[in-house]
């Protein structure tokens, strides 16, 4: 497919910059190039209508077992045909399935439970009554994979006999891929591929061979997808890093550096935490925990912790909870910090790799100019969950229910913008492995250069306790004329939860809506308009200059 970024619309373009995965977002972008074919030229016409089914395709890959993704693919196929037999076999037959039923409260009420055992039951129960509802299958996929419960899915799979084989051979790919058996999971793929040739089993058959050190097999595989799919932003942007190794680990960062942590009655994560730190690579980086008013065991772990490493640890004590931004500016202020030439801040339920430092150095040579680099945070207890990857701003909207707040069908207020969340709607299958820039970085894990930091300031205590200073801050950031930086290569471990599977808290959920909303008003519409206008000609220069090189 002949593809130039250029020629594209722009309002096609927004969003696919900022990703080309996830199902619903795949299909948004699919209906929007299908609307935009009725105001352009037939030669255009043609050409998003081939990008609309491409997209298409890749939602319905993305969860083949959808029958409503399946029968949208399957609109456009007799518009103008382009599914390889194979596919359109498959396609016809999973349209065809029985759609979701109708009640669903006690699955709900199981899922929001997070009780995984009782929720294995209901689902196998529901799989005996209806053997044939895929609807189910779909449901103990996501469940298992999230909760880790391999062995139960592989046993699922297996013992269906309704699957086509290249679906159960693909299926089983996913299950050892998450169990870290990429040999494995690569054997299952390449078995799948001779079926039916999926872009999407390919590209990760090749992001297998890449954890495998196979990495010049990984680019051949990539290679392959990325000549049938050449909008896939995702695989552009990992492709080029792993090509100019980019995603291996650098040098320290230059200067003088610090991590800081500030903390509340989390001691057994703490410790976890500092054990992480002790075991990387911190060169002569001090480590310096403020303790936020601490009840619990937490002084006798900094106790623990200052004995073994000495003087690289240093505490500071006060007498209550005074929030995370106040926490921020504290540590920012003392006169060891002052002097630092970049400073890290680091979760105290987060858990690093030994190069965590260094891929951070990595990053910020490659790009000198920006002044936070952040990471990707994944699930502690599922590395396949992705709580935070590089953040954009969509356009704002009428808001209400769907925010977490029921207002009885009238929207609660308009919003001037909303965090993409593209990372939510897929299983980390290293779709988000790459360096580039973004409006925002998870406050989790990131590293200021600390000049960036005196030059727009201290974070905002209007967000206390905890929720969107960070957001608050990098929107600074590029209103001042600088996007973070998002550095994938780095995958920190986050115990805690974070976005919507907070909300069952009615005490934090309020905080986290008053926060928002502070948020939403706190700078202009037309302010809002520029962030998403800078990011998005940042977006657009970083990919021309990937496929320039």
């Amino acid at each position: 497919m002949h593809f130039s970024w250029q020629d594209i619309p722009r309002q096609l373009a927004v969003p696919l910059l900022k990703g080309s995965v996830g199902r619903l977002h795949l299909v948004s972008m699919a209906n929007l190039a299908l609307e935009l074919t009725h105001s352009v030229d037939t030669q255009q016409a043609l050409h998003l209508l081939d990008i609309a089914s491409g997209l298409l395709t890749a939602a319905w890959e993305a969860d083949p077992l959808d029958p409503v993704v399946a029968g949208q693919l399957l609109s456009v196929q007799n518009v103008r045909p382009f599914l390889p037999q194979a596919s359109l076999k498959l396609a016809k037959l999973f349209a065809a399935m029985p759609p979701a039923p109708e009640n669903l409260k006690e699955l709900h009420a199981c899922l929001a439970a997070r009780d995984t055992p009782v929720t294995l039951r209901y689902l196998d129960a529901r799989r005996r009554e209806e053997p044939h509802n895929l609807f189910w299958l779909r449901q103990g996929i996501m469940v298992a994979l999230v909760e880790g419960r391999h062995d139960w899915l592989e046993r699922w799979i297996t013992r269906d006999d309704s699957l086509p084989r290249p679906i159960r051979d693909a299926l089983l790919g996913d299950v050892y891929f998450a169990r870290s058996g990429y040999r494995e999971a690569a054997e299952f793929y390449r078995k799948a591929l001779r079926y039916l040739p999926v872009p999407t089993w390919r590209e990760r058959l090749g992001e297998s061979c890449y954890r495998m050190g196979l990495r010049d097999e990984a680019l051949t595989q990539w290679d392959a997808v990325l000549v049938l799919r050449p909008w896939h932003t995702n695989l552009l942007l990992r492709r080029d890093d792993v090509r100019r190794e980019r995603d291996n680990a650098g040098e320290l960062p230059e200067g003088r550096g610090m991590v800081l942590l500030y903390t509340w009655n989390k001691a057994e994560y703490l410790d976890m935490t500092l054990r992480s730190l002790a075991a990387s690579n911190l060169g002569d980086t001090n480590i310096l925990v403020l303790d936020n008013g601490c009840t619990d065991a937490t002084p006798g772990v900094l106790d623990t912790w200052e004995d073994r490493l000495a003087s690289r640890v240093r505490r500071v004590t006060l007498p209550c909870n005074i929030g995370a931004p106040a926490a921020r500016n504290w540590l920012l202020s003392l006169p060891e910090t002052r002097a630092c030439d970049w400073v890290a801040f680091l979760d105290d339920d987060a858990m690093v790799p030994p190069d965590w430092l260094r891929l951070f150095g990595r990053a910020m040579r490659e790009y000198p100019d920006h002044p936070v680099y952040g990471c990707r945070v994944v699930s502690h207890h599922d590395a396949m969950t992705v709580q935070s990857a590089d953040l954009h701003l969509d356009p704002g909207g009428p808001s209400g229910a769907a925010d977490g707040i029921e207002s009885g069908g009238e929207p609660a207020h308009i919003r001037r913008f909303f965090v993409s969340g593209i990372h939510h709607q897929v299983l980390d299958f290293g779709q988000f492995s790459y360096m580039r820039p973004c409006v925002s970085v998870t406050g989790c894990c990131h590293l200021f250069r600390r000049r960036a930091l005196d030059a727009v300031g201290p974070f905002d205590l209007r967000f206390s306790p905890s929720q969107y200073d960070d957001l608050e801050h990098d929107v600074r950031f590029v209103l001042a004329g600088h996007l973070p930086l998002y550095q994938g290569h780095l995958q920190v471990r986050h115990m805690r939860c974070s976005g919507r599977a907070t909300w069952t808290d009615a005490v934090q959920l309020m905080a986290s809506w008053a926060n928002l909303f502070k948020l939403q008003t706190r700078y202009t519409a037309e302010e809002y308009e520029t962030v998403r206008a800078v990011e998005h000609k940042a977006l657009l220069e970083d990919m021309l200059g990937r496929c320039d090189a």
